[in-house]
């Protein structure tokens, strides 16, 4: 499921708000999340249909408003869309009670965890299939540069099955990653073409290969 999960531990604090009382003697209160508003953001339809999964650890900064000011990726989910949704829907949605300290609202930073797991994606989300790739796969030189990413891969298929023409659709920003995607959705894949009334019919599909080097099989 998506999890999410805050760290009350604070640190960077700063007494930017005046006094609550000049006599005050309440105790300090802690960082508090204002529950209503710490929904699961939406999963990005892209990364449904190219099977992007994976957990984003944030840094977000509280300003003694409640709301988010700054967040920062400090871990990566592997995807870059995953990152920016949730990073944008915290810092859009979220809200906290600031904590007090020395009878003062003051500022925070704290660390939050968001998992995005396919099982909670739409039902109604098309998911393309994903090819799998070894190291072995991978283009030298784009080892050697860490280049990572996804490709989502057009491909027209002849009533036999065969591959008629193929395009990247979506690409991982780096050509050679491009092109060894397509050689790879065109010749590992044994392809069926759908049918029609029974009969084979000449048909578009589209396949996703991902690379990610530490997630690459041996």
């Amino acid at each position: 499921m998506i999890r999410l999960a805050w760290a009350a531990t604070m640190f960077l604090a700063c007494g930017l708000a005046p006094a609550l009382a000049a006599d005050c003697t309440q105790p300090n209160q802690p960082l508090r999340p204002v529950m209503s508003t710490h929904k699961i953001p939406p999963y990005p339809e892209m990364s449904v249909m190219t099977n992007e999964e994976g957990t984003v650890l944030l840094l977000v900064h509280i300003t003694t408003e409640g709301t988010v000011d700054k967040a920062e990726v400090t871990t990566s989910s592997g995807s870059l869309r995953l990152d920016e949704a949730a990073r944008d829907f915290v810092m859009a949605t979220w809200r906290w009670q600031p904590p007090t300290q020395d009878c003062k609202v003051i500022d925070v930073s704290t660390r939050i965890s968001i998992k995005w797991d396919l099982k909670d994606a739409p039902d109604n989300a098309p998911q393309f299939p994903l090819i799998a790739v070894t190291k072995a796969d991978y283009p030298a030189q784009a080892l050697e540069k860490h280049e990572q990413g996804t490709v989502v891969v057009g491909l027209l298929l002849n009533a036999d099955g065969t591959v008629v023409r193929s395009q990247v659709v979506v690409s991982s920003g780096f050509d050679d990653l491009d092109n060894k995607a397509v050689e790879l959705a065109r010749t590992r894949v044994h392809w069926t073409a759908p049918k029609m009334d029974g009969v084979a019919i000449i048909s578009p599909v589209q396949a996703v290969v991902r690379w990610q080097i530490d997630h690459a099989g041996p």
